[in-house]
């Protein structure tokens, strides 16, 4: 989704008459707290899918060291109202996260209304909302399908939201010469 996200507002970016090179990416400080947030991510990911850990103590941990370098990359970028959206819905995924075990609640029933048919909720990153699920308000409950069938959270609605803004607006900004 977050791949969709940043092509559409390229292109709007540049229907606006605005320029990638106009985004300053230079007064954003510590990115590479983000990257490393990405990787651990990407580790979890392949890990569990890979059976190399489980769902548990290793991966709650390695959420929380990721979500703390993406608080604090928030944190020291705070003056940056785009960034502040995209940390609000950082925040919003951490907690259903945190609250159900280190997983992701996912509704079944908005997976399959979009022809997801793999049972993702029991690749040990998500699990299935049921009757015991904290905060599931806050799980991936909404069903999206344009490129690809995903199931999506309101904290990624209002993470797309801030990034599409933080592109679209940077692109627009005036170069000073």
């Amino acid at each position: 989704m977050f791949f969709e996200v940043i092509i559409l507002a390229i292109i709007i970016g540049y229907l606006l008459k605005g320029r990638l090179k106009n985004i300053d990416i230079m007064n954003i400080k510590a990115v590479y707290l983000v990257l490393i947030g990405f990787l651990i991510k990407f580790a979890i990911v392949m890990s569990v899918q890979h059976a190399l850990i489980a769902r548990g103590i290793i991966a709650y941990i390695l959420y929380l060291i990721q979500y703390s370098l993406l608080l604090i990359f928030v944190i020291i970028n705070r003056k940056n109202k785009y960034i502040l959206i995209m940390g609000i819905g950082f925040l919003l995924n951490a907690v259903p996260i945190f609250a159900n075990g280190g997983a992701m609640p996912v509704s079944t029933s908005a997976a399959q209304s979009i022809g997801l048919t793999k049972e993702v909720w029991t690749e040990g990153l998500y699990r299935a909302i049921d009757g015991t699920t904290k905060l599931n308000f806050l799980g991936d409950i909404i069903p999206y399908k344009l490129v690809r069938a995903y199931v999506i959270s309101i904290g990624d609605i209002i993470l797309a939201i801030g990034l599409f803004l933080f592109i679209v607006i940077g692109m627009k900004k005036k170069e000073v010469n």
